[in-house]
């Protein structure tokens, strides 16, 4: 079993550089399957976080006073679902990310939106460090992209259920990708025009990250929220490389990997 204090002092601070909101032009597939997931998400009513029990007509739940989010159909089953147990994260450790997401899943404030994507690599972050140590002891230094077909809203809450209470529509996941600053402009650029505006502070990361201790990391989630910054080690260097090594060291260098946030 692998535990997150892996050194006797706490990690360097996450250090965000760049973020921006990107007007994505999607085509029409997309467009439309995105559409649709979105009226679905608003059309369905709230339903109990504890039981699922659904909002009858003219009956609306109680929220959690904390968050303002979370419903609940009863006092006992706000009760239940406040501490819960077994493999069952309670809402005392959850509340804080839906205060954040609020009732309409949108982050609002650029400290939060910052949080929330520190909050999604720490999730992350046994496979994904592991994995941007392996690949730059392969192709040179670079950085870590992560990517998600879901909101930054949807990824960084702890557990898979929205803020009516209904299981997200879609399995969470996240596609990770080592990439040099030449890999960046040919790839990602080409395909992307905007992602462009991040590459001077890209750029800077790459040239001077300390690669013991650190990594730079570029994110981009399906609402158009992209962010450059250097993230710490965790868990550290030599333990990176073990894993690595152990995960990835295979043969297989093909380069992209997938990662379901519920399963790890």
């Amino acid at each position: 079993m692998m535990s997150a204090n892996t050194a006797d002092s706490p990690p360097a601070p996450f250090r965000w550089l760049k973020s921006a909101e990107l007007g994505y032009a999607e085509d029409a597939n997309t467009k439309n399957s995105n559409q649709q997931m979105d009226e679905q998400e608003e059309q369905e009513g709230r339903v109990c976080f504890h039981c699922g029990k659904e909002e009858a007509n003219e009956v609306t739940f109680p929220k959690c006073s904390k968050c303002g989010v979370a419903s609940y159909c009863s006092r006992d089953c706000q009760v239940s679902n406040w501490k819960s147990g077994g493999d069952k994260m309670g809402h005392k450790h959850t509340c804080a990310a839906y205060k954040r997401v609020g009732e309409d899943m949108m982050i609002m404030f650029s400290d939060d939106k910052d949080a929330a994507r520190q909050d999604v690599l720490s999730k992350i972050r046994f496979y994904a460090f592991p994995y941007a140590v392996y690949k730059a002891s392969k192709a040179g230094r670079g950085l870590l992209f992560v990517q998600s077909d879901s909101s930054l809203a949807v990824m960084s809450l702890p557990i898979p259920l929205l803020s009516n209470g209904r299981s997200c529509p879609q399995q969470r996941s996240v596609f990770l990708h080592w990439l040099t600053m030449e890999e960046y402009d040919k790839e990602v650029c080409r395909d992307d025009f905007e992602m462009a505006a991040m590459r001077n502070e890209l750029k800077s990361a790459v040239e001077t990250y300390d690669d013991k201790v650190e990594v730079p990391v570029l994110t981009r989630f399906r609402c158009g929220q992209v962010a450059v910054g250097v993230a710490p080690l965790v868990p550290d260097y030599k333990l990176c490389q073990i894993l690595g090594k152990e995960y990835y060291g295979h043969g297989q260098d093909s380069g992209a990997v997938q990662l379901n946030i519920d399963d790890v």
